[in-house]
């Protein structure tokens, strides 16, 4: 009997173990299953790809009535000249709580959704059959190609991971052209340092390029964490709505260089621009004799740190970063075609 119990004593903690075990994966497994409250449909979250779904309604209305919203539409309904939603984006929609709602505010079946998880796009493909599904990263997704078929420039409306934040509102900058409005749902973080003047703290190079290439920016309202599913933990989120110009103040050729050199600058706030630009590697590929212009010019805005220079003089920083650029393409394209006449006059004189 002292055996059996022994026996028995040392199997037990084992069992429990085990079962601490399997509850544990229980409770992970069903904390990560997302249900629509609306249609009762599920998937499986994938922490990889950050996901935090809207699961308010009164916040998802809100939402959804932003992107028909603005200064281009005061009346808060359908665009007039789109009254199909055909020019309607929505990234990261996955169950489709928001395309809901976007399709009672007027979008219809016509508009696109671009979403990642391959669960979240067969749910859409099935509940709304006539709408266009594109399985892929938003970062990805041809905005320039997809206003051309659609015949103008596009709404955008996005919950997109926050982990993918910025490089979300840099892909957005880079095809503003192809973009009236974007709605976007982002850390409360995230959207202060859109807002952001020089005088602010927050001042960043995403502040310079949304000053630049947006004619309004508006923090809409701030959403509270129960409002998602999961709730994201220590973060704080708002809506940010920004209405883009028509047109880029940036040349082709510009708009990199601009980047290269805020992107430099920021990431050395406590150096003036004179230490700080010559250290890329990427603005020195964009910008020949960098290391040498930051040296010899006399321009004064080397002398100063990035959170003294205003919107306007980024600008033409990029602007002269780009003269030069091509100054020196035009001289190394000289000496080239010296060159090889040098070396053609040597070849008959060799005859």
């Amino acid at each position: 009997g002292g055996e059996v119990a022994e026996a028995g004593g040392e199997e037990a903690p084992a069992n429990r173990k085990e079962r601490r075990r399997m509850n544990k994966k229980t409770r992970n497994r069903e904390r990560n299953r997302i249900v629509d409250p609306e249609t009762q449909a599920s998937i499986q979250r994938k922490d990889a790809l950050s996901q935090n779904f809207l699961s308010d309604p009164g916040i998802i209305e809100r939402f959804a009535e932003a992107a028909f919203t603005g200064r281009a539409n005061e009346a808060g309904t359908a665009d007039a000249s789109d009254p199909d939603g055909e020019r309607l984006v929505e990234l990261g929609p996955g169950l489709g709580a928001v395309t809901r709602s976007l399709q009672r505010e007027g979008a219809n079946l016509k508009m696109t959704v671009v979403e990642l998880d391959g669960q979240s796009c067969a749910h859409l493909r099935e509940e709304f059959p006539g709408m266009d599904v594109r399985e892929e990263s938003l970062l990805d997704f041809d905005f320039a190609t997809h206003a051309q078929e659609r015949g103008g420039r596009l709404t955008v409306v996005s919950n997109a991971p926050f982990g993918i934040s910025s490089a979300t509102l840099y892909h957005l900058l880079d095809n503003s052209e192809h973009i009236s409005r974007a709605v976007l749902l982002l850390q409360e973080e995230v959207v202060h340092r859109v807002l952001a003047d020089s005088s602010k703290r927050k001042y960043s190079s995403l502040s310079v390029e949304h000053a630049l290439r947006a004619e309004h920016l508006d923090e809409l309202f701030v959403v509270p964490s129960i409002a998602f599913t999961p709730a994201p933990r220590r973060t704080k989120t708002s809506v940010l709505a920004i209405d883009f110009a028509a047109e880029s103040p940036l040349s082709q050729t510009e708009a990199p260089i601009l980047r290269a050199t805020l992107q430099a600058s920021f990431k050395e706030k406590g150096s003036d621009l004179r230490d700080s630009l010559w250290r890329s590697a990427k603005l020195r590929a964009l910008v020949p004799g960098l290391r040498q212009f930051c040296d010899a010019s006399d321009a004064n805005w080397l002398a100063k740190r990035p959170a003294d220079i205003a919107v306007g003089k980024w600008l033409h920083i990029a602007r002269s970063l780009g003269s030069f650029a091509a100054m020196e393409d035009s001289e190394e394209s000289t000496d080239e075609a010296a060159d090889e006449a040098e070396d053609a006059t040597e070849a008959v004189a060799e005859r």
